[in-house]
């Protein structure tokens, strides 16, 4: 047991990611790691089926129809002359940007540096893994380069990088409940090279503009849950010690990731100054996007569903998806920030409300979710009731 101790401590201290190695630990203790390769049997149209195929296509229907669904459950047949313009609420709260972003060229020493940092042998539809792409690098650098620099300079993302295969990851729950996985997109490795490229200039853009709110936490550099964390506990006791009356709302956002829409958040990046090439380069990555779901039946023989179309979601899974998803819900803190503070770590939102007087104090719990239900109709997205709460 201490000579266990001693290897996890060491594995922790020497981590750059240290919650995340501290979760792999615990994972590993206790043998909590959930794949795909437990999905024997599912409830496909309220009929129980072990067929590894019909499963894997009803997996890849549903993952596909998320937001749809949803959209049709909240949002048609109802009323919407009410909802608000999404690009209104960045117009109230952030200067209009008018230097539009440079999408700059790359070089091989770029391109080295980034496909050198892991070597894994997984692979996307291509099969062709980050190791052999490492083991080949002497070949494949200069014909990647000019590959690269040519779709930063048309705007055009490759069609055969935009497959991707989709792996179920169980959750909690009833494991033969579609809704208790979630969709990680496996990308191809050329995919994955290119977008880390595109990551960087896009978030050097975000950064240098001062676009990214300080509320947000998650997906950016030096901040993790720890600061997230000491951040709202420090809102919370300095309003106990005004001895004020304090409610944190924790909001539950349904299938965000799958859930982004489009043409809102294209909207949005022209909005913040990413225009020309940069907006094109963007509208060609989310375009036509294909997924399938590959599974393994009970032999372990891979298995995959039909190739179909995306209409809606950023990839979870991918380099660029976290911050696009971070651009389309970064106005969300600013339109409540004269009534409470909020605390994002990417989709997680605890919101903090403050005030001397009850009845003022309750009013304003009344004001934020008007407010908050306001924007996320505006913006498509569905507060989850049952896990939302107040505290």
């Amino acid at each position: 047991m201490l000579a266990k101790k001693i290897h996890y401590n060491n594995l922790i201290s020497k981590s750059n990611n240290k919650p995340k190695t501290t979760w792999n630990i615990v994972r590993t203790i206790t043998s909590n790691r959930n794949t795909n390769n437990n999905i024997t049997t599912m409830n496909v149209k309220n009929k129980f089926s072990s067929n590894s195929l019909k499963i894997a296509n009803a997996f890849n229907s549903h993952f596909l129809l998320v937001a749809e669904n949803l959209l049709i459950k909240n949002f048609y047949g109802k009323n919407t002359n009410n909802h608000i313009d999404p690009l209104s609420y960045l117009q109230q709260n952030f200067r209009h940007f008018s230097i539009p972003m440079k999408v700059k060229n790359t070089t091989t020493h770029e391109i080295d540096r980034i496909h050198s940092i892991k070597s894994k042998d997984s692979s996307g539809y291509d099969e062709i893994s980050s190791r052999i792409l490492k083991i080949s690098a002497p070949y494949v650098l200069s014909p990647l380069t000019f590959i690269f620099n040519k779709i930063l300079d048309m705007g055009v993302f490759p069609e055969r990088l935009k497959f991707s295969e989709v792996k179920p990851l169980y959750k909690k729950g009833d494991a033969t409940d579609f809704s208790n996985y979630r969709p990680i997109s496996i990308l191809t490795s050329f995919s994955k090279i290119i977008e880390k490229i595109i990551y960087k200039r896009l978030y050097s853009y975000l950064i240098n503009n001062n676009i990214l709110v300080n509320e947000q936490f998650g997906f950016r550099e030096k901040l993790s849950t720890d600061t997230a964390t000491y951040a709202f506990l420090n809102k919370v006791l300095s309003s106990l010690d005004k001895r004020n009356y304090v409610g944190g709302l924790f909001c539950d956002l349904q299938k965000v990731f799958d859930c982004v829409n489009h043409n809102i958040l294209l909207d949005k990046m022209k909005f913040y100054g990413r225009t020309g090439l940069a907006h094109k380069l963007i509208r060609s990555y989310l375009d036509n996007r294909y997924q399938r779901v590959t599974m393994k039946d009970s032999k372990y023989n891979k298995l995959s569903s039909t190739w179909e179309h995306v209409k809606h979601g950023v990839p979870q899974g991918s380099v660029l998806g976290p911050l696009l998803f971070l651009t389309y819900i970064n106005d969300f803190p600013l339109t409540i920030n004269k009534l409470a503070s909020s605390i994002l770590f990417a989709d997680d939102m605890s919101i903090i409300i403050s005030d001397t007087n009850p009845e003022e104090f309750t009013n304003t719990i009344n004001s934020v979710m008007t407010e908050i239900m306001d924007w996320f109709q505006s913006n498509l997205l569905t507060l989850n009731f049952d896990k939302t709460t107040f505290l």
